[in-house]
């Protein structure tokens, strides 16, 4: 290549999903298979929901046996479910979803002394995991409260709320968030 460099497109996470699922199933991978499975199908219904909203700002969603589109109409609900994708954003925020769903479910189980469930958690966390961007280490994340605490103004607890908002878009996905907001509420009520 003379001085060009060619960037190829990271693949989405559905795409990664749907790769991996397949590499699930020849390797006869049930915990991975079935989580990535219902994975997918959260990603999925977020999407439709995701249009449904949409059609439905707009006007575009009929009631009635008897209603039909007109074809201007009819257009633009074929441009929406074209262009209706959902964001990385969005997919981090479900994948998210899922992964707090799994902690919880572990933490429920392991008071419930059933050890096998927790354990069935956990590999399902461990692949859910797999797709959450590098998390930052320890340093990292200070770093990033003590700049938020600048930045803020943040003085005392009173703040907490104001500092957790703007950490949360920068770490949320990166660092563990409930960690997150005991550091901050500690350095807080130490101001």
């Amino acid at each position: 290549m003379t001085g060009v460099q060619l960037f190829r497109r990271m693949p989405s996470l559905v795409e990664r999903l749907n790769t991996d699922l397949k590499d699930a199933m020849r390797a006869g991978d049930a915990v991975r298979r079935d989580e990535i499975r219902g994975l997918i199908a959260m990603l999925k219904t977020e999407q439709q929901s995701k249009l449904t909203r949409t059609l439905g700002k707009q006007g575009l969603i009929l009631h009635g046996d008897n209603a039909q589109l007109s074809p201007e109409q009819q257009a633009e609900v074929d441009r929406i479910r074209a262009t209706n994708a959902l964001s990385d954003d969005d997919e981090q925020a479900i994948l998210l979803q899922r992964v707090k769903q799994h902690r919880q479910s572990i933490e429920a189980f392991q008071q419930g002394k059933r050890v096998d469930l927790a354990q069935l958690e956990e590999a399902q966390l461990a692949v859910d995991e797999s797709y959450l961007p590098q998390q930052l280490d320890a340093a990292a994340v200070e770093e990033a409260i003590q700049n938020a605490i600048k930045e803020s103004g943040a003085q005392g607890p009173r703040d907490q709320g104001k500092l957790m908002g703007l950490l949360s878009p920068r770490l949320r996905g990166r660092a563990d968030m409930k960690a997150v907001a005991a550091r901050v509420q500690a350095l807080l009520a130490a101001s």
